[in-house]
């Protein structure tokens, strides 16, 4: 809860008890009044008192994006997993949170959700839990709710029935028991808080007036507002204010008159940021720093110091146009009505209005700009007190583009159309960072709607914003969706540049990792390798976009299984990023996985573990929370230690790593697929086949909802299903989906290739379990020379397929062709594994038993070869 409540708080018993009531019936109910009339007072009041009979109290301020809210709250409160799919449709936001209610954790009490300052009935509608188990409490401003939906409790003004009133009773309690000049002058006292239409927020402001004027008497007050109330009555152009509005507004006014011009600069100055949130190092960071920012003389104008700004912010406390925020030192909060009346005297202020909304964009703009890409927790601390105000920035913005669009005006005022682009980028990133996807994607969204309703023709930050909302689906594997973006893009761009450009050579690497996430490499090549020539003619030395290039065309082709050219252009890349980024930094720690994987798949574990492991710890430090680079850099090192036989050390990795993926991709993604099948080989290889094969079984449905076409994924579910069913002897299941897998190798690979080769010599497995060796042989044979070709020197796959092929002349009874096979895997699984692990000790057993035989007496060799 954001609020501890008023001290002075009065007058408001019947409709505390009320509230208590009616939501004890019907579950959800409003207070419905005007502004300032005390309707987040009335709820804190309420949530305060009655806190012990709720198992929990959760509070949204409903002037923001209150599904993205929500969502974020559930997301990082209880670390929920929200699906964004149900079967092959996708869920909208509504259904999202409709989710998230029902997996509320479970209390014996009711829960309390209160949605303060609702002004979309629409959004409200879409978010109210269904439950019986939560009570709903809104505070709004709209009338005429649906009483379908929820019960309206009126909030009227203060009122004067009771002797002396409620409104002369919160009067009297700002004012002090010392001070008697409403019971010496109660007809004065009795006239203010008429004329203040007995609104609360009007009364504090007055009384705070009056507590600063201790010899100022209620008749002259009483004057001074009415005064006010008919000036502003009589120069009132536009729309027009109702009674309370200007009875407030007198109050105000006064307030306002006895302030400085520092102070009166920095009201206006506080009106442009959100009024929830305010930190207070960040107006003085914006208010000073702002003038060294790009050359802005107009922001150089002001010349403020901190210690008048100070001061300044003392006087509107005092005088309560501001208010400290609950339990949160630095921060400030500005009553949505005073927010409004501070609006109105920055609209009114002439030239100085300029220079306060330049001020304030540039240094936003400044703060947006510096948000990386990606975002670390750290950078989220860093700057998630800023993100409030560029949201802010960016709604005005938006109203501002919509406004000047209806009257044939290219721009915007307060913000130059090449530094739009900032802001929303910089919110999305914030998000993006976190894993909140579902809300940093209606910013990249608007990103792209604000470029292209200011810059008709192609533009570079079109193309930008295009990129950008393509890069988001990539992440989270909506590549139908991603692709004419990117390719739009990069039309766009070659369009804007006919000759080399690192824009074009950008969007050249974007679309190529997107057919690459997709294996469909020979699209992917050219792309890569057009990226990389057109960098390397950019930048003579050292840059990060060449490492990123020689490190993406080394991925493609290490996915190809051309390791001799993967290699030297991974080396490469890593050298250069440890020349560019003296300590720890995300693209480092990309190149130290990515030649580790790139030597595990070679079989060279020993060189790839210290690799695997600082790429681990350097991730760790870098996002000390989910990740999805945390999340490849666990499963990765999981597999290195399930291939050498640590299985124990793989298993806890691979939970982290599944679980952590389920959080960062509520929905179908390849990275939970690949999380699930690798925690499923390992339970295979544990012989803890039921949870294998339900894990299996998992990914292979979740990939074929992800790509419609052929797939290596896809290859790798079947063939691993297939091997496991062969494992338990159900061998009609495993022979369609062995042979279906590589079917879909050969189509993805022509010629030589590592997966090609293992699913020759699964299917030969296969047959040679059921005792078809006259089929099995062709097959291990075939995958022998295969994986010979692919890895010249000593290698685990090229281990494993003598052992095999030895075992299947052990059993024809060829034991003279047996032997040497079986001798040879031996000597390369010792050199490869060492003498202890369980593939050298069962290479070690079946030569063992081979020898065994040869010096058996010749009728064991000829019942051998009979049966």
């Amino acid at each position: 809860m954001p609020y501890r409540g008023s001290i002075h708080f009065v007058g408001r018993e019947a409709e505390l008890t009320l509230v208590h009531q009616e939501l004890q019936q019907k579950d959800r109910v409003a207070i419905v009044g005007m502004g300032g009339v005390g309707k987040t007072e009335l709820a804190t009041q309420y949530a305060r008192r009655y806190e012990n009979e709720y198992g929990g109290i959760t509070w949204f301020n409903s002037r923001a994006n209150l599904s993205g809210e929500i969502l974020a709250f559930f997301s990082s409160e209880f670390g929920f997993e929200i699906p964004q799919k149900q079967g092959e449709r996708l869920l909208n936001l509504k259904e999202q949170v409709a989710w998230c209610w029902s997996k509320y954790p479970e209390s014996s009490l009711p829960i309390l959700i209160v949605f303060d300052d609702v002004t979309d009935l629409t959004n409200l509608s879409e978010v109210v839990p269904k439950y019986h188990r939560f009570e709903v409490l809104v505070t709004t401003r709209l009338r005429h709710l649906d009483r379908n939906l929820i019960q309206e409790i009126p909030l009227d003004v203060l009122s004067v029935e009771k002797e002396p009133g409620q409104a002369l009773e919160l009067l009297k309690r700002l004012l002090g028991k010392q001070d008697k000049r409403v019971e010496n002058q109660l007809e004065a006292a009795t006239a203010i808080c008429e004329c203040l239409e007995y609104l609360p927020l009007g009364i504090e402001l007055v009384g705070g007036y009056l507590v600063r004027d201790p010899e100022l008497s209620l008749n002259k007050m009483f004057g001074q507002l009415q005064e006010q109330k008919l000036a502003e009555k009589a120069l009132q152009t536009r729309e027009t204010l109702n009674s309370t509005q200007l009875g407030v507004k007198a109050a105000f006014a006064l307030t306002w008159e006895e302030l400085d011009s520092v102070t009166q600069q920095l009201g206006k100055f506080l009106s442009l940021f959100s009024p929830q949130q305010i930190l207070w190092n960040l107006v003085i960071w914006v208010a000073i720093g702002a003038g060294k920012l790009d050359n802005q003389e107009k922001a150089r104008q002001l010349r403020w110091s901190e210690n008048e700004l100070n001061e300044a912010k003392q006087q509107l406390y005092e005088r309560n146009l501001l208010q400290q925020v609950e339990d949160s030192e630095g921060f400030y909060k500005i009553h949505a009505l005073v927010s409004w009346f501070l609006q109105e005297q920055l609209a009114e202020s002439g030239e100085i209005k300029a220079v306060l909304e330049t001020t304030f964009a540039t240094a936003m703009i400044a703060r947006a700009r510096k948000i990386p890409d990606p975002a670390t927790c750290e950078d989220i601390e860093l700057f998630k007190a800023v993100i409030p105000h560029l949201e802010e920035l960016g709604k005005r913005l938006i109203a501002e583009i919509k406004a000047a669009k209806e009257e044939q005006i290219i721009s915007p005022a307060s913000v130059p159309n090449d530094r739009v682009i900032s802001i929303f980028v910089g919110v999305a990133r914030f998000y993006e960072g976190q894993g909140l996807y579902k809300i940093a994607e209606p910013w990249y969204e608007k990103c792209v709607n604000v470029c292209q309703a200011l810059f008709a023709d192609d533009h570079p930050d079109v193309a930008t914003s295009l990129n950008n909302l393509a890069r988001l689906y990539d992440t989270q594997g909506r590549y139908s969706e991603a692709e004419p973006l990117h390719k739009e893009a990069l039309a766009i761009r070659k369009r804007l540049y006919a000759t080399v450009h690192p824009d074009v050579a950008q969007s050249l690497n974007y679309l190529a990792r997107l057919y690459e996430n997709q294996e469909r490499y020979s699209e992917a090549e050219p792309l890569y390798k057009e990226a990389l020539a057109m960098r390397k003619s950019l930048y003579a030395t050292d840059h990060p976009d060449v490492a990123q290039s020689l490190n993406n065309l080394a991925l493609l082709y290490d996915s190809l299984g051309h390791y001799s050219e993967a290699e030297p252009l991974c080396k490469e890349a890593l050298a250069m990023r440890k020349r560019l980024y003296a300590d720890g930094h995300p693209d480092v720690a990309i190149s130290l996985n990515n030649l580790a994987l790139l030597y595990f798949h070679q079989g060279h574990y020993s060189e790839a573990e210290p690799l695997y492991r600082e790429a681990l710890a350097m991730y760790k430090r870098l996002f000390p929370g989910d990740h999805s680079d945390v999340a490849t850099s666990l499963n990765n090192l999981a597999r290195l230690y399930d291939s050498v036989g640590h299985y124990s050390e793989a298993e806890p990795l691979h939970k982290k790593a599944l679980a952590m993926r389920k959080r960062l991709y509520a929905t179908d993604h390849p990275h939970v697929a690949i999380s699930l099948n690798n925690l499923a080989l390992l339970y295979d290889s544990l012989g803890r086949y039921s949870e294998a094969e339900s894990l299996y079984k998992e990914a292979l449905a979740m990939r074929k909802r992800l790509f419609a076409t052929d797939c290596l994924n896809v290859a790798t579910s079947l063939n691993n299903l297939a091997r496991l069913y062969d494992s338990l002897g159900r061998y009609s299941e495993a022979e369609p989906l062995h042979k279906e897998a590589l079917a879909m190798r050969k189509r993805l690979f022509v010629g030589d290739h590592p997966h090609v080769a293992t699913s020759l010599n699964n299917l030969a497995l296969l047959y040679f379990h059921q005792g078809h060796y006259s089929e099995a042989e062709p097959l291990h044979k075939e995958a022998l020379a295969m994986r010979k070709r692919l890895f010249p020197g000593d290698h685990p796959a090229v281990a494993d397929s003598l052992n095999n092929l030895a075992l299947l002349h052990f059993h024809q009874g060829h034991y003279s062709e047996a032997e040497p096979l079986h001798k040879e895997a031996l000597e390369m699984y010792e050199r490869i594994l060492g003498v202890n692990h369980p593939n050298t000790v069962t290479v070690r057993e079946n030569l063992a038993n081979l020898q065994q035989q040869l010096t058996s007496p010749s009728i064991w060799k000829q019942l051998v070869r009979l049966f």
